[in-house]
Formats: structure tokens, sequence, C-alpha cells
């Protein structure tokens, strides 16, 4: 290996994220400044986020719709998990299945999320139940996909010696299977948190008369655009938090004999 490619591979040190991190924040922060002098007060000045963001984080009442999103977040994203983690091991493990859910799956994907809100608002109201199924339902082919592509794309020769060895099914889907597809288990579960996280704001926004997405609705509703932004970038920074301390920690753990 030359001295060039080790200098790329090397991780950069917590020293170099850290000012990676604040350089990034410093530009945002300037070039929304100079929106708001560009603008002419449209877009609303950094003091007055601030501000905003801090009555917010005091308020219960911001607090209590973070829990009640977070509940539908959680609830979506097991159901939909689990359902796609199903199918996609069926389609990867069997051509019968794979044939009858390929073209629902391909459709599942071209239909945009939107659809899925609306179709599930006149078909079953404008319960909570509904915005929950149209989240669930949109999340399920995204998680397919990883997951089926992973198992397809497993290692044949390692099927063959559970074959020799006479391995039942039970320990080749978890000694043999799993191993093999842990990292894509993780990126479709992320994927799956990542996607639940922002479709549930639009389908709140749409259908709920509570949450972080209603919430958000009526602050634009009442042209209130700071306290909309400081909203947003509470519920933001609490789910990327989620996703680093739940997802990060499962992936430095199950992928620790990789390294």
């Amino acid at each position: 290996m030359s001295a060039a490619t080790a200098t790329f591979d090397r991780d950069p040190g917590v020293g170099q994220r850290l000012l990676a991190l604040g350089t990034a924040i410093a530009l945002g922060l300037a070039a929304w400044q100079l929106g708001t002098w560009i603008s002419d007060g449209w877009i609303p000045p950094l003091g007055e986020i601030w501000q905003a963001t801090i009555d917010a984080i005091g308020s219960g009442e911001t607090w209590g719709e973070m829990a009640l999103t977070s509940k539908r977040i959680a609830i979506a994203f097991i159901v939909s998990t689990a359902i796609g983690f199903a199918i996609g091991f069926g389609m990867g493990l069997g051509r019968r299945v794979e044939a009858y859910f390929r073209p629902l799956i391909v459709m599942g994907l071209a239909i945009p999320d939107p659809v899925y809100v609306i179709v599930a608002i006149l078909v079953l109201g404008t319960d909570e139940s509904s915005g929950v199924i149209a989240l669930t339902v949109a999340l399920v082919p995204f998680v397919v996909t990883i997951v089926h592509s992973s198992v397809k794309a497993r290692q044949r020769d390692l099927d063959e010696m559970s074959k020799v060895y006479r391995l039942g099914r039970r320990r080749y889907l978890t000694e043999v299977l799993a191993r093999q597809v842990t990292p894509a288990l993780l990126v479709a579960s992320r994927t799956s948190f990542a996607f639940a996280w922002k479709i549930v704001v639009l389908v709140e926004a749409l259908s709920q008369p509570d949450g972080v997405g209603a919430q958000i609705y009526e602050a634009f509703r009442l042209l209130n655009a700071a306290e909309m932004i400081a909203v947003a970038l509470i519920f933001i920074v609490i789910m990327r938090s989620v996703d680093h301390l739940v997802f990060g920690t499962l992936e430095r753990r199950l992928l620790a004999w990789a390294r």
C-alpha cells in the first residue's frame, strides 16, 4: 500500500471530526444569516430562531407532541422492519416467493409517499391508525429491497458446505446466513427508521390533529417561520441522536468480528 493510499484510508481523529463539524455549522449559519439579509426579513434571523427554540424546549406541549410522534415512529418502524425482513428473506431464499412479491415491491417503490397517506385517509379515515398503516406500507418496500439483495448475494459455497455438514434449517439461518446478511439488516433497519421519522411528519401534517407534523403545519399556517424551524430542529436532533446511540451501538457490537 502506497503512502498516499494509507493517508486516505486513515481514520480521522476526534479533533479533526469536531473541526469539520464546527466548520460546517459555521458556514451554514453564515449562509443562513446572508439569506436573512437578502430576503429582507422573509427568512427569520438566527436570533429569532434561537429564541423560538428555547421557548419550544421549555414548553411541555412540545415534549408531549414529541412523545406522541415517537410512539407512532416506533410502531411503524417495528412492524415495517419485521414484515420487510420476513418478505426479504423469503424472496432471497425462494424463487416462487420472489416471483410473487417482486412486482408488488417494484410498484411500492414507484409510488410517492404522499399517495399512501392520501389513500389511507380516503379509505380508513383520519384516525391515528390510518396514518400508522400508511407509514408502515410506505416503509416495507425499502426494507424488502435491501434484505432481498443481500440474501441473493450470499456466498453459495457456504450453502453447499451447510448441506455437506447437514446443518439444520435453524442452524443454517442463525450461524451461516445471519452472519452474512447482518450488515444489510443494519442498513435496512437504519433506512426504515430514517424514512419513518421523515414521513411521519408528512402523515401528521396531512391527517392528524396532533404530533410534531401537526405542530409544524400549525406554525406554517400561522406564518410563524421561526417556531416551525425551531420545532423541526429539535425533532431532527432527537432523531439523529437516537440513530447514533441505538444503531451506532448495534453496528459496533454486531460487526466487531469483521474488524
